[in-house]
């Protein structure tokens, strides 16, 4: 299952996105645009800066800065970070082998459905995303 903490980091990435290139923001200015839970946030941000992905400075003339093309970021990229990797069910994980997996019906269609599932996720990158959230605003 992909958690909220997934999703509040994927909106905080879309939202640095929709800054102009080299454009600095606040962890603040992101939490009250985007309504997150601040401390959250700050921790997602801090898990998200040791990809390399943003670059954060403190104090005056601080902030935080998008300094990967937001088109090579996909949302699987950005869940798998933040919740590990991306299953439909427990069924299609290795550690929890089951002892129907040979006879079961649905195994083909859980399998399936994860395929199609990641493909979505894998062919949506973070400047679609902020793409969207700015067309929307």
């Amino acid at each position: 299952m992909i958690t909220k903490k997934a999703e509040y980091a994927i909106i905080a990435l879309a939202d640095l996105a929709m800054l102009q290139p080299g454009q600095k923001t606040t962890t603040r200015e992101i939490v009250e645009r985007r309504k997150l839970p601040p401390n959250l946030v700050a921790q997602l941000l801090a898990t998200i800066r040791r990809t390399g992905w943003i670059k954060s400075t403190r104090g005056a003339g601080g902030g935080v800065l998008l300094c990967t093309d937001p088109g090579q970021i996909t949302l699987r990229d950005v869940i798998e970070l933040i919740d590990g990797p991306v299953k439909i069910t427990r069924c299609l994980l290795q550690s929890m082998p089951c002892g129907n997996r040979s006879s079961c019906p649905l195994r083909d269609v859980w399998q399936e459905a994860q395929s199609e599932m990641l493909q979505v996720l894998e062919n949506t990158t973070i400047q679609e995303l902020a793409r969207e959230m700015a067309a929307s605003s």
